[in-house]
């Protein structure tokens, strides 16, 4: 039996359908659906219910829960172990962060590939936080800190919030330097997709009317601000570094300032792991 099989088939059971299993396994969903259709066929067994509203376990997919369950967790632990086995600091290290951490690192990579040409990144980049357990990532950089699980972990530093505004919209807006700009200026917000945000829950506190722009991706407030759409908020280490932007507040300090670097102890001995954390740590630290 082929174990990427079991781990598709477990990853879509819980899921819940195909799009939503096929960013953590890196595969499209047709090819989702032909590994399934293969495991079973070789199982003998129907183990999904193809419903126009997703993919459903059928009892008898049910009853293979746990078994591929611990599977799954065997798989990461022996991983997790064969990483470490090396003197040698090479290969492939996967490092989750939300998006902004992921265009900071990005920016800095050439100096790390100087220092280790046998080190691969690979870069994994969303808002949610990835699960060291069940392998999501070998390094997280996250904006909260860890509760339980067999974690490592450090304390970088913390990232604030400021509002920024173009200098253009800021030169025509005066309002955009004190508190009126929550109830006179033009705000670029989240859509429903990033309400969910920090950034976003302050925002909203504070806003006296409806916004200018509507946004889906975090990127698209950056671009939005700099085509003199209105204000909105940014990290300090991103806004800071635009020369087209200005600041217009006070550093803000929100529940999810601090950064942390996460790993699995597991991985703690592992050389390309350590190189990488030992690259992360002081660079995080000059924000």
């Amino acid at each position: 039996m082929n174990w990427d099989h079991v781990k598709i088939y477990l990853t879509v059971a819980e899921e819940g359908s195909l799009s939503a299993a096929a960013p953590k396994l890196g595969i499209s969903p047709p090819t989702i659906a032909r590994h399934i259709a293969r495991l079973e066929q070789a199982l003998g067994v129907r183990l999904f219910d193809h419903r126009h509203d997703g993919y459903f376990a059928t009892e008898q997919g049910k009853s293979l829960m746990e078994a591929a369950q611990k599977m799954d967790a065997a798989a990461q632990v022996f991983s997790r172990q064969a990483k470490t086995l090396g003197e040698v600091a090479s290969g492939r290290v996967r490092v989750a962060s939300g998006f902004w951490f992921s265009r900071f690192i990005t920016e800095h990579l050439p100096d790390f590939r100087d220092q280790h040409p046998s080190i691969d990144i690979e870069l994994i980049t969303g808002h949610a936080l990835a699960d060291l357990d069940r392998g999501d990532a070998d390094v997280s950089i996250r904006n909260m800190r860890p509760l339980g699980g067999d974690l490592v972990m450090r304390k970088l530093g913390e990232a604030p919030y400021a509002v920024y505004g173009s200098v253009q919209y800021v030169q025509e807006n005066p309002a955009a330097k004190d508190e009126r700009r929550y109830n006179q200026c033009d705000w670029i917000v989240g859509s429903s997709a990033l309400e969910g945000l920090a950034s976003q829950v302050w925002l909203r506190s504070k806003l006296g009317k409806e916004p200018m722009l509507r946004c889906s991706q975090t990127l698209q407030f950056l671009d939005a601000t700099k085509a003199n759409v209105g204000l909105t908020v940014l990290p300090a280490m991103v806004g800071d570094k635009e020369a087209m932007l200005e600041r217009v507040s006070d550093p803000i300090f929100l529940d999810n300032s601090e950064v942390w670097l996460v790993i699995h102890e597991d991985l703690k001995k592992a050389p390309a792991v350590r190189a990488v954390i030992n690259w992360l740590v002081p660079l995080f630290r000059d924000l």
